[in-house]
């Protein structure tokens, strides 16, 4: 492309600006969705959380929530504090089964020494 009139740079600018503009844009969509994306999988773990510190309720949904906990490496570091505490102090019928979900799911992301 030769630019060397002012309207040869005019038709230049009227189709890289516009393109530009979108390029631009697409990159802001994609970086809100990215946090969203990221705010509701906190949302989500939370939730767990939430369902494994719950008092009462049954045995079979905490594991079931403990071994949710395998979704979000992102989080490894909090869950395999959580898993290496919480197991000792899980009393109560059934509590070995609940003990040891927790035991495998610190041993999945290996005790946080990665």
């Amino acid at each position: 492309m030769d630019l060397r009139s002012a309207t040869d740079w005019l038709t230049w600018g009227a189709l890289v600006l516009p393109l530009a503009s979108l390029a631009w844009s697409a990159w802001q969509y994609v970086a809100i969705q990215k946090r969203e994306e990221a705010r509701q999988r906190f949302d989500n773990l939370f939730r767990v959380m939430e369902k494994i510190g719950e008092q009462g309720g049954s045995i079979a949904a905490k594991m079931a929530a403990v071994n949710e906990l395998r979704k979000y490496p992102e989080y490894k570091d909090l869950i395999v504090r959580l898993c290496n505490d919480a197991a000792p102090r899980v009393v109560g019928e059934n509590a070995s089964m609940l003990r040891r979900e927790f035991e495998l799911t610190a041993a999945h992301f290996g005790n946080g020494s990665n």
